[in-house]
């Protein structure tokens, strides 16, 4: 047994192993990573599908919303320019910011269709 032991001169030389390709063990986990994807596809396409459907749903609600929003927006201008219009409001603001008074019985000329100066329709 004495001879087993390695004297402190010698320097080992392993020889390098090349351990062989598997061709089998990498077909078969290509194919089932083919097969991981084949069936997790259609569930992607599900869940992005569904995104985009929830996220059209609330643009849509968003719109809507907005739309009534303007909506009584205009109704509250409607409201608003009518009082303005009102022809008891427009008297009362030429009396009292322009001055102006109702005319008298003389100050009034009718003029009819035929006079002349007026354009012919």
């Amino acid at each position: 047994m004495a001879g087993a032991a390695p004297s402190a001169g010698r320097r080992w030389r392993n020889v390098h192993l090349a351990r062989e390709y598997d061709t089998r063990r990498g077909r078969g986990l290509w194919a089932l990573l083919l097969g991981i994807v084949a069936a997790a596809a259609p569930v992607i396409g599900y869940v992005v599908q569904q995104n985009s459907y929830v996220q059209v749903q609330y643009r849509i609600e968003e719109l809507r919303r907005r739309q009534n929003e303007l909506r009584e927006q205009e109704r509250r201008l409607r409201i608003e320019r009518a009082a303005l219009e009102a022809l008891p409001r427009v008297e009362a603001l030429a009396r009292e910011r322009l001055g102006l008074t109702p005319p008298q019985s003389g100050q009034v000329v009718v003029i009819g269709r035929g006079s002349p100066g007026r354009a012919a329709r």
